[in-house]
């Protein structure tokens, strides 16, 4: 069996991102969407996340990259000023071992805590930016999500259309960090494909569970490109049928 879910990231960043998002779950391929806390669109996400519970499912994208905390919350995931590290600089603090566990323990647990306050039943994990597959922050959150009964997590990226074999090879070794969790056999971000990625999407499937990921939105070039398959569904549903797969959420993992 060749079993895909389809997950959009970033549900909640805006109001366009929350817009897009809600039109590809209409248009009746996307599956699965993950939920920033803290952001303009947030409330909405969740509400629409409460609503349709039962159809799709909706995790937590855990940011620690993007955004502001109180000065008066001191933490070694932020500058003096309060704004959180970007991604490139959070990447070398925590390979660096830079980030206090209990920073990231109490962020995972307000992020959360947001979610479900507002309803979202959470069924899995996943990092803006990715940085949840790092060793320093993924056993905190193994402890934390297990905690929580939340068991469910995207796998580093291990699929890749082009020539990054070696680099999915060196992704997979972080699962040793991911002991407790279920995770899909694959995971690839279509914002790594070149072109028109639906087109490819024959080439990327393998058997068992592929997770691919997507960032839709109707105001940034690469957000449009990303959803637009999605939006307008008929070609690549056909895709899909052609090439034996079937949509999943993260439920049926």
């Amino acid at each position: 069996m060749k079993g895909v879910i389809i997950n959009a990231d970033d549900f909640g960043y805006d109001d366009d991102t929350f817009r897009a998002t809600v039109a590809c779950f209409d248009a009746g391929l996307l599956t699965s969407a993950t939920i920033l806390a803290g952001r303009p669109a947030t409330a909405e996400a969740c509400a629409y996340a409460r609503e349709n519970r039962d159809r799709f499912s909706f995790g937590l994208h855990f940011n620690i990259v993007e955004g502001w905390r109180p000065k008066s919350a001191a933490s070694t995931l932020c500058r003096k000023d309060g704004s959180l590290f970007p991604a490139r600089v959070q990447r070398a603090r925590a390979m660096a071992g830079l980030i206090d566990a209990a920073d990231i323990r109490r962020e995972f647990r307000l992020q959360l805590d947001e979610l479900r306050d507002n309803g979202v039943s959470v069924t899995h994990v996943d990092g803006h930016g990715h940085m949840h597959k790092y060793p320093a922050i993924m056993r905190v959150l193994r402890d934390e999500m297990l905690r929580a009964g939340i068991t469910r997590v995207r796998r580093p990226q291990n699929w890749y259309p082009t020539s990054h074999n070696v680099r999915g090879t060196l992704n997979s070794m972080l699962l040793r960090n991911f002991g407790g969790l279920r995770y899909t056999d694959y995971y690839l971000g279509v914002d790594a494909l070149q072109g028109d990625w639906a087109a490819q999407v024959p080439a990327v499937l393998a058997e068992g569970v592929t997770e691919m990921s997507v960032h839709p939105g109707y105001s940034e070039d690469w957000r449009k490109q990303e959803g637009a398959p999605l939006m307008a569904p008929a070609a690549l549903a056909q895709t899909l049928k052609q090439a034996g797969a079937v949509l999943m959420r993260y439920h049926d993992i």
